[in-house]
């Protein structure tokens, strides 16, 4: 019966993250939140790191679309996801085959762990100050997503600095470790919703990236700028830095950006 009710959650977990579904929170403080604490930054970092923890639960995708696992386990690639069945289909068996398997699984959810740590340090220290908040939204998240005892609010919850200590001492599966992940990546995907302000200043800056790109070779020629001059990455990101988001929409014109194209190479290359 156990095993019977641990893949019912292992499944319905996997289709809402396969399915995207999302909830908006309507806790007091995002309204607060919303434009502000979560700006377009935040959107744009929580998209970077949302997008890698669904590498680590469902596999990175290759340029035919298809998956690849990122964790090795006797041969062979595995997700988070397919790791956590394993355990499971074996977690009864004692035969010698099965015992070697458990204990590579042991070996390589140390290095999952490890990997989460090292990911999740800029998120937690992006949330620096605003932890009360954060533990109500994810409170909230995870009563309306009906994980009232999900790992993920006892995370949030744990004392600063504390973060991976806790995680590192209650993750003891791939069982745990995928529920976190599920309850984490849904977290981030309602949270993103739930602040249409933060979410427009994002896709606004989108926009406005993809506009100047589409120029630049008109700039860049513009500007009489050499090629060996201009990294368009950089200049895009520096861009971003310091002008986009006060750039309208109606600003994006060769004789506009050409001035900043000709402050870029200055900057960088004196």
């Amino acid at each position: 019966m156990k095993k019977i009710l641990f893949l019912s959650s292992l499944l319905t977990a996997f289709f809402l993250v396969r399915s995207e579904a999302y909830i908006i929170l309507e806790s007091s403080v995002i309204k607060i939140a919303d434009g502000t604490f979560i700006n377009a930054d935040e959107i744009e970092f929580i998209r970077k790191f949302r997008r890698k923890l669904l590498e680590y639960l469902l596999g990175e995708i290759l340029p035919n679309n298809q998956r690849k696992g990122k964790y090795h386990l006797q041969g062979k690639w595995y997700t988070v996801e397919a790791l956590a069945r394993i355990e499971q289909d074996i977690s009864g068996l004692s035969d010698k085959q099965s015992m070697i398997t458990k204990s590579a699984l042991q070996e390589v959810l140390t290095i999952a762990k490890a990997d989460f740590i090292v990911q999740s340090n800029e998120f937690i220290e992006s949330g620096r100050g605003a932890k009360n908040i954060m533990v109500v939204l994810i409170q909230e998240d995870c009563q309306k997503r009906g994980r009232p005892d999900s790992l993920l609010l006892e995370w949030a919850k744990t004392k600063e600095g504390q973060e991976s200590t806790m995680f590192e001492r209650q993750v003891t599966s791939f069982g745990d470790y995928y529920h976190f992940l599920k309850d984490l990546v849904n977290f981030l995907l309602d949270l993103t919703h739930s602040c249409p302000r933060a979410e427009a200043q994002f896709k606004d800056r989108v926009a406005k990236w993809g506009a100047v790109k589409t120029i630049l070779p008109v700039v860049i020629k513009k500007a009489h700028a050499k090629g060996d001059h201009v990294n368009e990455i950089e200049f895009l990101k520096y861009l971003k830095e310091r002008y986009l988001d006060s750039l309208l929409m109606s600003d994006i014109t060769p004789q506009v950006i050409a001035p900043l194209l000709t402050e870029y190479i200055k900057h960088t290359h004196g």
